[in-house]
């Protein structure tokens, strides 16, 4: 079956096509507690990532080749906040970040961080995906929140 005969309503992402998630994030390490939204475009095999606090405060762009390592340091400033951004998973590709994302099973781990789907899959504007994806270290965690998926 192609995902072009797909009903919108039983849709998976296809990582082949362009597609924007847009979401909220929550990081927790040690007492610091960040929160903030992301914006995550991608067309073609460039990703364009949007962070931002709230909507009040400017938000910080990445761009990145589908291959490319991104570090979740960037989601918050580790050298601010008195710890070393080394506790961060250090091999992540933006492309395994996107699959963690979207629920693909067959990645569990990043260096000695565990990836959980603590509400499963539900439908997000038509395509099942988990809701909620934490990565977990110990008492550390990185929680990322769906609230919308388009494609583009």
């Amino acid at each position: 079956m192609s995902y072009s005969k797909l009903t919108p309503s039983t849709q998976i992402i296809n990582q082949n096509k362009d597609f924007t998630i847009e979401g909220k994030f929550k990081i927790k390490i040690n007492s610091i507690q960040e929160t903030g939204y992301f914006i995550l475009k991608k067309q073609n095999n460039l990703i364009n990532l949007t962070l931002g606090k709230n909507y009040l405060l400017p938000e910080k762009e990445l761009n990145f080749q589908y291959q490319d390592l991104i570090f979740l340091s960037e989601l918050i400033n580790p050298e601010k906040q008195g710890f070393s951004y080394e506790i961060f998973p250090q091999r992540l590709e933006v492309g395994q970040l996107i699959s963690i994302i979207l629920g693909k099973k067959d990645i569990n781990r990043i260096d000695s961080w565990f990836i959980d789907y603590p509400e499963g899959s539900q439908k997000i504007t038509g395509f099942e995906v988990p809701t909620k994806t934490r990565l977990v270290n110990g008492d550390s965690s990185i929680e990322f929140i769906l609230k919308k998926i388009t494609l583009i």
